[in-house]
């Protein structure tokens, strides 16, 4: 009898490695299957998403091919693969779903006519679906426009308190002449020397101070220039992987237009691209090895906007911040991400005009009405793209949160490290992995 149940064990489990080899062929051949479908890769600007939408008979392939890899995932029993892989089945059926979900609706845009919409997603016929879409794809989480307006609106309520508050702090009573200050000179760098040395200061204060946000040893180290060619439309920052430049080194560009650059701006700027933010996250990503190559397909804003968003909550906490003038800048800028989720929802999802959008913005966001043009033809030409920021710093903070509730011994530093481990991968899958993680280890 114990012969006879050690030869079905060991029966069940070659077949248990068969199964598991047969699956990482079945990703493999998922990848080869998708790159060969030529599928255009996510762009900002919808006017280029929708001219991008190739005929009905590419889009008839992609929906046999992601129908077919549908029924060959579900023949693979979840439970029987091994943690890894587990992962990556789930990875794998989020994209499937959400690429059936794409082909469904362009081809009704197609066989519609390919009219272009003008002035935003709201004037297609089904501009609720296409903007649940669009939302879906930028922050990766399963947030409903619905949502997004209603965070918009408690965010701008939040951050519009906290200004306040440095404001009082600061002893201005009046709000005009607190903005008309703000608008001195003196807040302004204009030597390229100077704003390099206030970047080498911040990075060592940062690098100084890390180890209390995240359980990391090292960084590699992260060049700062100009941001070539500036212009009154180019963002306050960018950070470019050296995988990703002409430069051969990891680069954190700053915006110079005009000659001047916002002091108030520099230690939340630097925290969003450098450390810890873009450029942490991408060293992370480049020493990450064995995932399948499935995952390069795939690119999840939420993930990398909303930690970038997300760090720059913890300057206090890494050594910045020191100066409420600089800490007013983190919510000067919060304020106008806050916005944009109001104003982003309001023009795809519930058909607001420019003008509407315009008094929003005028009753909403005191000192900058120099950028509400640039951007309102931002998140209209965009949309959902700003999302990305707040949704996914948001989803961060309730993963914290759920993951302090489920564990006495909570971590902070172990905590981020566990989200950085994950950046391949849509928020929806890092929320669920995370709350398993730590429910079961609480």
């Amino acid at each position: 009898m114990y012969r006879r149940f050690l030869s079905i064990a060991v029966c069940l489990l070659a077949a248990l490695r068969v199964h598991a080899g047969n699956f990482k062929q079945f990703l493999s051949g998922f990848e080869s299957g998708y790159t060969a479908l030529h599928i255009p890769e996510l762009v900002f600007d919808y006017h280029d998403y929708f001219n991008s939408i190739p005929q009905l008979n590419d889009l008839d392939k992609q929906e046999a091919f992601f129908r077919k890899e549908q029924r060959e995932l579900r023949s693979y029993t979840k439970g029987n693969l091994d943690s890894a892989d587990q992962l990556y089945y789930t990875h794998l059926a989020y994209e499937i779903d959400l690429n059936l979900q794409r082909v469904l609706l362009e081809q009704q845009w197609v066989k519609q006519g390919k009219k272009m919409p003008q002035n935003g997603l709201y004037a297609l016929a089904n501009h609720k679906q296409y903007y649940a879409l669009f939302v879906k794809r930028y922050t990766s989480s399963a947030f409903t426009p619905e949502q997004v307006f209603e965070l918009g609106i408690s965010e701008t309520k939040r951050v519009q308190q906290q200004i306040e508050s440095i404001q009082n702090r600061l002893g201005f009573t009046d709000k005009a002449a607190f903005y008309k200050h703000l608008q001195n000179d003196s807040f302004y760098l204009h030597d390229k020397d100077a704003i390099a040395k206030v970047y080498e200061e911040i990075d060592k204060e940062v690098r100084e101070h890390l180890s209390r946000f995240v359980d990391l040893q090292t960084v590699p180290p992260v060049s700062v220039m100009e941001w070539p060619n500036a212009g009154p439309n180019t963002p306050p920052g960018i950070y470019l992987s050296k995988d990703d430049n002409p430069y051969d080194k990891d680069v954190f560009q700053y915006n110079f237009y005009g000659g001047r650059h916002n002091k108030r701006a520099m230690e939340w700027l630097y925290m969003h691209e450098a450390i810890p933010g873009h450029h942490l996250q991408s060293s992370i990503r480049r020493s990450l090895s064995g995932e399948p190559g499935f995952q390069h397909l795939f690119y999840y804003p939420g993930n990398f906007e909303g930690w970038g968003c997300y760090v720059e909550y913890y300057g206090k906490e890494i050594g910045l911040y020191t100066d409420p003038y600089k800490e007013l800048g983190k919510w000067e800028w919060d304020l106008v991400r806050s916005v944009r989720l109001v104003l982003d929802a309001g023009i795809h999802y519930y058909g607001w005009d420019h003008d509407k959008a315009a008094k929003f913005w005028k009753e909403n966001v005191p000192g900058q009405d120099d950028i509400m043009e640039r951007e309102i033809t931002r998140v209209t030409n965009w949309p959902a793209q700003a999302l990305s920021y707040k949704v996914g710093a948001h989803e961060m903070e309730a993963m914290k949160q759920d993951a302090m509730q489920h564990n006495r011994e909570f971590d902070l530093k172990e905590f981020h490290k566990r989200y950085l481990l994950m950046s391949y991968y849509p928020l929806e899958i890092v929320k669920q992995k995370l709350h398993s993680d730590y429910f079961n280890n609480r």
